[in-house]
């Protein structure tokens, strides 16, 4: 699949490539939209006003307070305060309080389109290529730069074409898929590489499933972790935003990519990711019992409508085990209210999980289930770095909704969970 032709990233860099001088390793972009959070658009607030700084387009920005929702220290409090008067001050137009994570926001909303080019003040920003879109995260003085021109400058990364192909079991999904992806390249397999999906499964990823691969591609190093769009995505923009999208961006024939992946659905199955690598990923079968006392399932990775579904599938009828701790996080409000009329959030309450509402929570050892040193956590959160949820010594293994689900009621991971009768 080596060829002269443009891959969806190299079409989306030149379409808002804005400098005419294409002699330089970097080149200067124009972005689509802006999304930030709390916890890192506050520390920029100062040097920005210092310079007496405008944001250039205030309604092509998305600000959420997710870290810090609602704050549970004084010093939380004070930076969410902080950065609630900048974005007031400021008028930005998509202020979402208490409204779930920065991520899932963002690909709730209609300023992520397929072809965008979005960037964002914290690394998972990745995840909107799930419908075709060039997103990735910077620090925040790159952010700053970008909140006040609408620019940012870019090297164009190389483009890895993954094909996606086969059955996917009824047991697997988005998480697992990725989970192997990083068992077979490792956490730097595409250092800044433009990670190309293409879907070509019998049966089609669903639009969740994509979300869920494109937020860990920087798991893996890359730049970019895109979705060749198609009439999955089609269908998702549509019911969004009430219209298809305008156009779609896809790849030339000869696409020229540096390498192709192959990934076979059909011979997948659970994978899990021992401490404290998201690279450290074997089959749960292969896995070596040992009991669980915090059982998370949240987080921008995997905290959508289909996660609560597998779980409250696998909890139905069933108790958590008395010595673990199962909380439930929806990545959004809008998630937790579709959650509430599937009846998702009852089948899981009454099985013993603890709901908190929509925000980061314990993925990044913030609040409402931070692991302690004896905590051994198996968790749908997208880093087990050590000390990432919590103490230095706690321990966390990261698996799909559904393989959380089953550790819960189980009290444990082993290599026979996904036997009958577990």
């Amino acid at each position: 699949m080596s060829g002269q032709g443009r891959s969806v990233s190299d079409k989306i860099i030149d379409n808002h490539t804005v400098d005419t001088d294409s002699s330089g390793l970097y080149r200067e972009i124009r972005i689509d939209a802006l999304l930030g959070h709390d916890a890192t658009i506050a520390l920029l607030i100062d040097e920005f006003e210092r310079r007496g700084l405008e944001i250039w387009d205030r309604g092509r920005v998305i600000f959420t307070n997710d870290h810090f929702s609602p704050p549970s220290t004084i010093e939380q409090a004070d930076i969410s305060n902080k950065f609630l008067r900048f974005a007031r001050a400021q008028n930005v137009a998509h202020l979402m309080i208490d409204r779930g994570i920065c991520h899932q926001l963002l690909v709730e909303s209609p300023l992520c389109s397929p072809g965008s080019l979005i960037v964002g003040a914290d690394s998972h920003t990745v995840m909107a290529g799930g419908v075709g879109v060039c997103a990735t995260g910077m620090g925040s003085t790159d952010i700053l730069y970008a909140l006040a021109t609408g620019k940012t400058w870019m090297r164009r990364p190389a483009s890895v074409c993954v094909r996606i192909h086969g059955t996917r079991p009824s047991d697997c999904n988005g998480r697992d898929i990725i989970l192997e992806l990083l068992r077979l390249l490792g956490e730097s397999g595409a250092q800044y590489r433009s990670l190309e999906f293409h879907d070509l499964a019998n049966t089609p990823l669903s639009q969740d499933d994509r979300f869920a691969i494109s937020n860990m591609a920087v798991e893996l190093g890359a730049k970019f972790g895109m979705f060749v769009p198609d009439d999955v995505t089609v269908a998702y923009c549509t019911e969004r935003d009430g219209h298809a999208p305008v156009s779609l961006v896809v790849p030339d024939p000869d696409a020229l990519y540096e390498r192709v992946v192959d990934l076979d659905l059909t011979a997948l199955t659970p994978r899990i990711a021992r401490p404290w690598s998201p690279g450290n990923v074997l089959p749960v079968r292969d896995i070596d019992e040992r009991p669980v006392s915090v059982a998370f399932l949240g987080s921008c990775s995997n905290g959508r409508l289909s996660d609560l579904r597998d779980a409250a599938e696998e909890v139905a009828g069933k108790t958590v085990h008395p010595h673990v701790r199962f909380i439930v996080i929806p990545a959004s409000v809008e998630v937790f209210r579709q959650a509430l009329r599937a009846g998702y959030v009852t089948a899981l309450t009454e099985a013993g999980a603890v709901f908190n509402n929509a925000s980061c929570g314990p993925c990044g050892g913030i609040d409402k289930g931070v692991l302690g040193a004896d905590d051994v956590c198996v968790s749908t959160s997208n880093r087990n770095f050590r000390g990432r949820m919590g103490h230095w010594d706690s321990r966390t293994y990261l698996a799909s909704a559904r393989t959380v689900a089953r550790a819960a009621i189980a009290g444990r991971i082993g290599p026979d969970l996904y036997e009958s009768g577990n």
